[in-house]
């Protein structure tokens, strides 16, 4: 009698990178741990109590685990600690390419009651990436154009795919999709979240940035210097998709997005001259 082997159930394992996150970690981790079938920390290089709120949280939970950074290396790094980690068990057969990763921040700002519809919105609709959109309404004004300008930005560069909140930090990927963006991946500081959904769109994996979901707690690090390095973590991650892929895997042009930044230039120069005549205009009258 021949034996039909019946496909693995399908893992959901939770990435979460934690930095200085001492008041809130462990509570992060235990209401997420039920949602899942994996937990996988990685502490950052804290220098407050967090690792040992994580070491503290580990021996009645089984199912989770520590990843350590001894020194801070930022987001992208930690989550490249876990991503590579989550890959390198996909190619020893450990894990299956249909396994879902969840990634949630340690900070509690991530809405978890919702987390088994977006599971379930994730298998139905065959997704490889379900980025959530964060309802920043209660954000302060500076908080939410600065977001839209990063999500627009994004969108030109992503080869059709229209995102709505790049740096959205809550997602649930299929693992196979995930392994392969990490050919394409770089990582510095923050850009985890732009450079991952920029190769996933353009590489034509199924990734949908619309379903909205409140955020309870009003947390940001991110600085001026952190967006201009994501701005160009976006074009670079991009260009970068187009001249690794293999030949046979054909991708979106860069030609429309360079055009669009060419004449976005050419308009920002052309209003500092203007403005400079104006100024000068000005300053002779007087």
């Amino acid at each position: 009698m021949n034996v039909i082997d019946e496909p693995r159930p399908q893992r959901r394992i939770a990435v979460v990178p934690a930095y200085n996150e001492e008041p809130t970690v462990r509570d992060v981790l235990g209401k997420l741990y039920g949602y899942c079938d994996e937990l996988v920390v990685v502490d950052d290089g804290s220098t407050d109590r967090t690792r040992a709120e994580i070491e503290a949280f580990l021996p009645d939970h089984p199912d989770a685990r520590m990843l350590v950074h001894e020194v801070n290396q930022g987001m992208s790094e930690a989550y490249y600690l876990a991503f590579t980690d989550l890959r390198r068990r996909l190619e020893a057969g450990e894990l299956s390419e249909d396994d879902l990763v969840y990634t949630v921040d340690a900070d509690g700002q991530h809405e978890l009651a919702v987390l088994e519809d977006l599971h379930r919105r994730a298998v139905e609709e065959d997704l490889d990436a379900l980025l959530v959109q964060r309802d920043l309404s209660t954000y302060p004004p500076y908080k939410q154009v600065g977001n839209w300008v990063m999500s627009t930005w994004a969108t030109l560069w992503a080869g059709g795919v229209r995102l709505k909140d790049v740096e959205s930090g809550y997602r649930i990927f299929r693992l196979g999709a995930l392994a392969d963006a990490l050919n394409y991946y770089q990582g510095y500081k923050y850009s985890e979240t732009v450079e991952v959904a920029i190769v996933l769109s353009r590489l034509g994996y199924r990734v949908r940035n619309d379903i909205l979901v409140p955020v309870p707690v009003f947390r940001s690090r991110t600085r001026m210097k952190d967006v201009v390095i994501d701005l160009w973590a976006t074009a670079a991650a991009a260009v970068r998709v187009t001249r690794r892929r293999p030949a046979d895997r054909p991708v979106p042009s860069l030609v429309p997005p360079v055009a669009a930044t060419v004449g976005l230039a050419g308009l920002g120069v052309l209003k500092l001259v203007v403005l400079g005549r104006l100024v000068g205009r000005l300053r002779r009258r007087g």
